[in-house]
Protein backbone atom coordinates (compact mmCIF):
# COMPACT_ATOMS: atom_id res chain seq x y z
CA UNK A 1 0.00 0.00 0.00
CA UNK A 2 1.25 3.47 -0.90
CA UNK A 3 1.11 6.71 1.04
CA UNK A 4 -1.76 8.96 0.01
CA UNK A 5 -2.14 12.72 0.28
CA UNK A 6 -4.93 13.61 2.73
CA UNK A 7 -6.40 17.01 3.57
CA UNK A 8 -7.79 17.77 7.04
CA UNK A 9 -8.46 21.28 8.29
CA UNK A 10 -5.72 23.49 6.85
CA UNK A 11 -3.23 20.63 6.79
CA UNK A 12 -2.25 18.41 3.88
CA UNK A 13 -0.34 15.27 4.84
CA UNK A 14 1.00 12.05 3.42
CA UNK A 15 -0.27 8.99 5.28
CA UNK A 16 -1.55 5.49 4.72
CA UNK A 17 -5.35 5.58 4.28
CA UNK A 18 -5.77 2.69 6.71
CA UNK A 19 -3.78 0.92 9.39
CA UNK A 20 -0.80 -0.99 8.03
CA UNK A 21 1.11 -3.51 10.17
CA UNK A 22 4.44 -2.05 11.24
CA UNK A 23 3.58 1.49 10.11
CA UNK A 24 2.80 4.36 12.51
CA UNK A 25 1.57 6.88 9.95
CA UNK A 26 -1.89 5.68 8.93
CA UNK A 27 -4.72 8.22 8.81
CA UNK A 28 -7.62 7.58 11.20
CA UNK A 29 -10.69 9.56 10.06
CA UNK A 30 -12.53 8.60 13.28
CA UNK A 31 -10.14 10.88 15.17
CA UNK A 32 -10.83 13.91 12.99
CA UNK A 33 -13.36 15.41 15.42
CA UNK A 34 -10.87 14.88 18.24
CA UNK A 35 -8.33 16.95 16.31
CA UNK A 36 -10.93 19.55 15.22
CA UNK A 37 -11.98 20.18 18.80
CA UNK A 38 -8.43 20.07 20.14
CA UNK A 39 -7.40 22.75 17.65
CA UNK A 40 -10.40 24.88 18.61
CA UNK A 41 -9.75 24.44 22.34
CA UNK A 42 -6.04 25.28 22.08
CA UNK A 43 -6.76 28.31 19.93
CA UNK A 44 -9.02 29.49 22.76
CA UNK A 45 -6.59 28.57 25.55
CA UNK A 46 -3.43 29.96 23.92
CA UNK A 47 -3.93 33.35 25.57
CA UNK A 48 -3.28 31.68 28.94
CA UNK A 49 0.20 30.59 27.88
CA UNK A 50 3.38 32.61 28.33
CA UNK A 51 4.91 31.00 25.25
CA UNK A 52 3.45 28.66 22.68
CA UNK A 53 5.96 25.80 22.41
CA UNK A 54 4.32 22.48 21.56
CA UNK A 55 5.44 18.89 22.02
CA UNK A 56 3.53 16.50 19.76
CA UNK A 57 4.35 13.24 21.51
CA UNK A 58 3.72 10.06 19.50
CA UNK A 59 3.36 12.34 16.46
CA UNK A 60 3.12 9.65 13.72
CA UNK A 61 2.30 11.58 10.51
CA UNK A 62 2.45 14.87 12.42
CA UNK A 63 -1.05 15.89 11.41
CA UNK A 64 -2.02 17.05 14.89
CA UNK A 65 1.06 19.18 15.49
CA UNK A 66 0.83 20.61 11.98
CA UNK A 67 -2.78 21.63 12.54
CA UNK A 68 -1.87 23.18 15.90
CA UNK A 69 0.72 25.33 14.11
CA UNK A 70 -1.45 26.27 11.13
CA UNK A 71 -4.83 26.73 12.82
CA UNK A 72 -4.19 27.43 16.52
CA UNK A 73 -1.05 29.44 15.67
CA UNK A 74 1.08 27.57 18.17
CA UNK A 75 4.77 26.86 17.82
CA UNK A 76 7.52 26.08 17.46
CA UNK A 77 6.43 22.43 17.37
CA UNK A 78 8.64 19.53 18.41
CA UNK A 79 7.53 16.30 16.72
CA UNK A 80 8.48 13.24 18.76
CA UNK A 81 8.17 9.57 17.84
CA UNK A 82 10.22 6.43 18.37
CA UNK A 83 9.50 5.25 14.83
CA UNK A 84 12.04 6.08 12.12
CA UNK A 85 9.39 5.70 9.39
CA UNK A 86 7.14 8.13 11.26
CA UNK A 87 9.96 10.68 11.44
CA UNK A 88 10.61 10.42 7.71
CA UNK A 89 6.95 11.02 6.83
CA UNK A 90 6.52 13.72 9.50
CA UNK A 91 9.46 15.71 8.11
CA UNK A 92 7.97 15.42 4.64
CA UNK A 93 4.59 16.63 5.89
CA UNK A 94 6.06 19.57 7.77
CA UNK A 95 7.87 20.71 4.62
CA UNK A 96 4.68 20.21 2.59
CA UNK A 97 2.82 22.56 4.97
CA UNK A 98 5.72 25.05 5.06
CA UNK A 99 6.25 24.90 8.82
CA UNK A 100 9.15 27.21 9.53
CA UNK A 101 9.60 26.39 13.21
CA UNK A 102 9.67 22.63 13.62
CA UNK A 103 11.97 20.14 15.31
CA UNK A 104 12.02 16.39 14.75
CA UNK A 105 13.18 14.00 17.45
CA UNK A 106 13.30 10.23 17.17
CA UNK A 107 13.17 9.04 20.75
CA UNK A 108 11.28 7.11 23.35
CA UNK A 109 8.87 9.47 25.15
CA UNK A 110 10.19 8.71 28.64
CA UNK A 111 13.81 9.09 27.56
CA UNK A 112 13.08 12.44 25.94
CA UNK A 113 11.53 13.71 29.18
CA UNK A 114 14.92 13.50 30.89
CA UNK A 115 16.18 16.29 28.61
CA UNK A 116 15.04 18.93 31.11
CA UNK A 117 13.10 20.84 28.48
CA UNK A 118 9.67 22.43 28.98
CA UNK A 119 6.73 22.89 26.61
CA UNK A 120 3.67 25.08 27.00
CA UNK A 121 1.48 22.43 25.33
CA UNK A 122 2.19 18.72 25.66
CA UNK A 123 0.11 16.41 23.47
CA UNK A 124 -0.17 12.87 24.80
CA UNK A 125 -1.96 10.65 22.28
CA UNK A 126 -0.39 7.18 22.37
CA UNK A 127 -1.87 3.99 21.04
CA UNK A 128 -4.04 2.65 23.88
CA UNK A 129 -3.60 3.88 27.43
CA UNK A 130 -1.81 7.16 28.20
CA UNK A 131 -1.35 6.12 31.86
CA UNK A 132 2.35 5.07 31.71
CA UNK A 133 3.32 8.43 30.19
CA UNK A 134 1.33 10.90 32.31
CA UNK A 135 3.93 11.34 35.06
CA UNK A 136 6.63 11.82 32.44
CA UNK A 137 4.55 14.33 30.50
CA UNK A 138 3.96 16.38 33.62
CA UNK A 139 7.71 16.79 34.08
CA UNK A 140 7.78 18.59 30.72
CA UNK A 141 5.24 21.22 31.79
CA UNK A 142 6.29 24.82 32.64
CA UNK A 143 4.84 26.86 35.50
CA UNK A 144 1.57 27.22 33.56
CA UNK A 145 0.70 24.98 30.63
CA UNK A 146 -1.79 22.75 28.83
CA UNK A 147 -1.63 18.95 28.95
CA UNK A 148 -3.77 17.30 26.26
CA UNK A 149 -4.54 13.62 26.87
CA UNK A 150 -6.35 11.03 24.73
CA UNK A 151 -7.27 7.59 26.07
CA UNK A 152 -8.37 4.94 23.60
CA UNK A 153 -8.45 2.01 26.05
CA UNK A 154 -12.14 2.40 26.87
CA UNK A 155 -12.63 -1.37 26.96
CA UNK A 156 -10.47 -1.33 30.08
CA UNK A 157 -12.02 1.81 31.54
CA UNK A 158 -15.60 0.58 31.03
CA UNK A 159 -14.99 -3.11 31.69
CA UNK A 160 -16.74 -5.41 34.10
CA UNK A 161 -13.32 -6.64 35.25
CA UNK A 162 -11.52 -4.32 37.66
CA UNK A 163 -7.96 -5.65 37.47
CA UNK A 164 -6.80 -3.95 34.20
CA UNK A 165 -8.07 -0.51 35.27
CA UNK A 166 -6.61 -1.01 38.75
CA UNK A 167 -3.18 -1.73 37.23
CA UNK A 168 -3.21 1.15 34.77
CA UNK A 169 -5.17 3.86 36.58
CA UNK A 170 -5.27 2.74 40.21
CA UNK A 171 -9.05 3.01 39.95
CA UNK A 172 -12.15 0.85 39.69
CA UNK A 173 -14.62 1.21 36.78
CA UNK A 174 -18.23 0.07 36.73
CA UNK A 175 -20.03 -1.66 33.88
CA UNK A 176 -23.17 0.48 34.02
CA UNK A 177 -25.19 2.65 31.59
CA UNK A 178 -22.97 5.68 32.25
CA UNK A 179 -19.69 3.71 32.05
CA UNK A 180 -18.24 6.02 29.39
CA UNK A 181 -18.65 9.07 31.61
CA UNK A 182 -17.02 7.21 34.48
CA UNK A 183 -14.20 6.24 32.09
CA UNK A 184 -13.49 9.85 31.15
CA UNK A 185 -13.61 10.87 34.80
CA UNK A 186 -11.25 8.08 35.82
CA UNK A 187 -8.73 9.34 33.25
CA UNK A 188 -9.16 12.91 34.51
CA UNK A 189 -8.84 11.82 38.13
CA UNK A 190 -5.72 9.81 37.40
CA UNK A 191 -4.00 12.80 35.78
CA UNK A 192 -5.01 15.10 38.66
CA UNK A 193 -3.59 12.64 41.21
CA UNK A 194 -0.38 12.09 39.26
CA UNK A 195 0.10 15.84 38.92
CA UNK A 196 -0.41 16.44 42.64
CA UNK A 197 2.48 14.07 43.37
CA UNK A 198 4.70 16.57 41.54
CA UNK A 199 3.14 19.61 43.23
CA UNK A 200 1.27 20.44 40.03
CA UNK A 201 -2.41 21.36 39.85
CA UNK A 202 -4.10 19.81 36.80
CA UNK A 203 -7.68 20.94 36.24
CA UNK A 204 -9.86 19.73 33.32
CA UNK A 205 -10.87 22.64 31.08
CA UNK A 206 -12.15 20.79 28.02
CA UNK A 207 -13.28 17.16 27.76
CA UNK A 208 -15.51 14.93 25.67
CA UNK A 209 -16.16 11.31 24.77
CA UNK A 210 -16.66 9.82 21.31
CA UNK A 211 -16.82 6.26 20.02
CA UNK A 212 -13.64 4.59 21.29
CA UNK A 213 -11.83 7.43 23.08
CA UNK A 214 -11.98 10.01 25.85
CA UNK A 215 -10.25 13.38 25.41
CA UNK A 216 -9.28 15.68 28.30
CA UNK A 217 -7.33 18.95 28.21
CA UNK A 218 -5.90 20.15 31.51
CA UNK A 219 -4.74 23.56 32.60
CA UNK A 220 -1.63 22.86 34.67
CA UNK A 221 -0.11 25.13 37.27
CA UNK A 222 2.87 24.42 39.51
CA UNK A 223 2.40 24.89 43.25
CA UNK A 224 1.63 22.66 46.24
CA UNK A 225 -1.37 24.71 47.39
CA UNK A 226 -2.93 24.71 43.93
CA UNK A 227 -2.34 20.94 43.71
CA UNK A 228 -4.07 20.43 47.06
CA UNK A 229 -7.05 22.45 45.84
CA UNK A 230 -7.27 20.37 42.65
CA UNK A 231 -7.38 17.18 44.71
CA UNK A 232 -10.63 18.38 46.28
CA UNK A 233 -12.31 17.36 43.01
CA UNK A 234 -11.37 13.70 43.46
CA UNK A 235 -14.00 11.33 44.80
CA UNK A 236 -16.11 8.25 44.11
CA UNK A 237 -19.48 7.32 42.64
CA UNK A 238 -21.52 4.66 44.44
CA UNK A 239 -23.97 2.55 42.42
CA UNK A 240 -26.52 -0.06 43.46
CA UNK A 241 -26.73 -2.91 40.96
CA UNK A 242 -30.04 -3.99 42.52
CA UNK A 243 -32.20 -0.86 42.28
CA UNK A 244 -30.04 1.45 40.13
CA UNK A 245 -29.60 4.19 42.74
CA UNK A 246 -26.41 6.22 42.33
CA UNK A 247 -24.73 9.04 44.23
CA UNK A 248 -21.41 10.76 44.85
CA UNK A 249 -19.47 9.21 47.71
CA UNK A 250 -18.71 5.82 49.18
CA UNK A 251 -22.00 4.74 50.74
CA UNK A 252 -21.55 1.02 51.54
CA UNK A 253 -25.26 0.16 51.71
CA UNK A 254 -27.97 1.45 49.39
CA UNK A 255 -31.27 2.97 50.51
CA UNK A 256 -32.82 -0.31 49.32
CA UNK A 257 -30.66 -2.31 51.72
CA UNK A 258 -28.33 -3.87 49.14
CA UNK A 259 -24.55 -3.38 48.98
CA UNK A 260 -23.32 -0.65 46.66
CA UNK A 261 -20.37 -0.81 44.26
CA UNK A 262 -17.87 2.03 43.95
CA UNK A 263 -16.28 3.62 40.90
CA UNK A 264 -13.12 5.63 41.37
CA UNK A 265 -11.19 7.44 42.46
CA UNK A 266 -12.27 9.82 39.72
CA UNK A 267 -12.86 13.50 38.98
CA UNK A 268 -16.28 14.50 40.34
CA UNK A 269 -16.32 18.18 39.33
CA UNK A 270 -17.08 19.80 35.99
CA UNK A 271 -14.90 18.48 33.20
CA UNK A 272 -15.40 21.59 31.06
CA UNK A 273 -14.72 25.25 31.74
CA UNK A 274 -17.82 27.30 30.86
CA UNK A 275 -15.77 30.21 29.55
CA UNK A 276 -13.69 27.96 27.33
CA UNK A 277 -16.80 26.36 25.84
CA UNK A 278 -18.39 29.74 25.16
CA UNK A 279 -15.25 31.02 23.43
CA UNK A 280 -14.96 27.84 21.36
CA UNK A 281 -18.56 28.10 20.21
CA UNK A 282 -18.06 31.74 19.25
CA UNK A 283 -14.96 30.83 17.25
CA UNK A 284 -16.40 27.92 15.26
CA UNK A 285 -18.50 27.99 12.10
CA UNK A 286 -19.10 24.25 12.28
CA UNK A 287 -22.76 23.66 13.22
CA UNK A 288 -22.11 20.08 14.37
CA UNK A 289 -19.36 21.19 16.76
CA UNK A 290 -21.55 24.03 18.04
CA UNK A 291 -24.29 21.55 18.96
CA UNK A 292 -21.79 19.39 20.82
CA UNK A 293 -20.39 22.40 22.68
CA UNK A 294 -23.92 23.32 23.80
CA UNK A 295 -24.44 19.80 25.14
CA UNK A 296 -21.14 19.98 27.04
CA UNK A 297 -22.09 23.34 28.53
CA UNK A 298 -25.43 21.94 29.71
CA UNK A 299 -23.67 19.16 31.62
CA UNK A 300 -21.85 21.60 33.92
CA UNK A 301 -23.07 21.80 37.50
CA UNK A 302 -24.72 18.37 37.41
CA UNK A 303 -23.69 15.07 39.07
CA UNK A 304 -20.90 12.93 37.55
CA UNK A 305 -23.33 10.40 36.10
CA UNK A 306 -26.53 10.23 34.05
CA UNK A 307 -29.68 8.13 33.66
CA UNK A 308 -30.96 6.36 30.56
CA UNK A 309 -34.57 7.44 30.14
CA UNK A 310 -35.61 4.23 28.39
CA UNK A 311 -34.13 2.12 31.20
CA UNK A 312 -35.89 4.27 33.81
CA UNK A 313 -39.20 3.81 31.99
CA UNK A 314 -38.82 0.10 31.39
CA UNK A 315 -42.25 -1.51 31.17
CA UNK A 316 -43.92 1.76 30.13
CA UNK A 317 -44.45 3.44 26.77
CA UNK A 318 -41.38 5.17 25.35
CA UNK A 319 -41.43 8.72 26.74
CA UNK A 320 -40.79 11.95 24.87
CA UNK A 321 -37.52 13.43 26.07
CA UNK A 322 -38.86 16.99 26.15
CA UNK A 323 -41.76 15.90 28.37
CA UNK A 324 -39.37 14.27 30.82
CA UNK A 325 -37.21 17.40 31.04
CA UNK A 326 -40.27 19.59 31.52
CA UNK A 327 -41.66 17.46 34.36
CA UNK A 328 -38.32 17.31 36.16
CA UNK A 329 -37.85 21.07 35.96
CA UNK A 330 -41.40 21.71 37.19
CA UNK A 331 -40.49 19.68 40.27
CA UNK A 332 -37.51 21.97 40.88
CA UNK A 333 -34.79 19.64 39.57
CA UNK A 334 -31.99 20.51 37.17
CA UNK A 335 -32.00 18.46 33.98
CA UNK A 336 -30.03 18.50 30.75
CA UNK A 337 -29.23 16.36 27.78
CA UNK A 338 -25.78 14.82 27.61
CA UNK A 339 -23.36 14.15 24.77
CA UNK A 340 -22.76 10.62 26.08
CA UNK A 341 -26.13 9.32 24.86
CA UNK A 342 -29.15 10.73 22.98
CA UNK A 343 -31.54 8.88 25.33
CA UNK A 344 -29.94 10.04 28.57
CA UNK A 345 -30.57 12.81 31.08
CA UNK A 346 -28.17 14.39 33.53
CA UNK A 347 -30.11 15.53 36.56
CA UNK A 348 -29.88 16.08 40.29
CA UNK A 349 -33.15 14.17 40.68
CA UNK A 350 -33.09 10.67 42.16
CA UNK A 351 -33.92 7.61 40.08
CA UNK A 352 -37.27 7.43 41.90
CA UNK A 353 -38.14 10.98 40.86
CA UNK A 354 -36.96 10.34 37.30
CA UNK A 355 -39.14 7.24 37.02
CA UNK A 356 -42.16 9.30 38.07
CA UNK A 357 -41.38 11.87 35.38
CA UNK A 358 -40.88 9.18 32.75
CA UNK A 359 -43.94 7.09 33.51
CA UNK A 360 -46.36 9.98 33.70
CA UNK A 361 -45.18 11.65 30.50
Amino acid sequence: MKLQMIKEGKAIVWAYPEEVPGQAVFYNPRMKQNRDLSVLALKTLSSRLKKKMVLDGFCASGIRGIRYALEARLGPVTFLDASESAMVVCRKNARLNKLKKAEFVRSDFDRFATSGRCFDVVELDPFGTPAPFVSTALRLMPKVGILSVTATDLATLCGSKNAPAARRYDARPLYVEYAHELALRIVAGFVVRQAAMQDVAAVPVFSFYQDHFAKVLFQTRRGAQAADEALQGIGFVAHCMHCGHREIGQRPVCVCGQKMKMAGPLWTGDVNDAGVLAAMKKATKNAKLAVLLDLLAGENGLPPYFFDVHAAGRGAASPKMDDVFSRLKKKGFQAARTHYSPTAVKTDASLVDLKKAVRTS
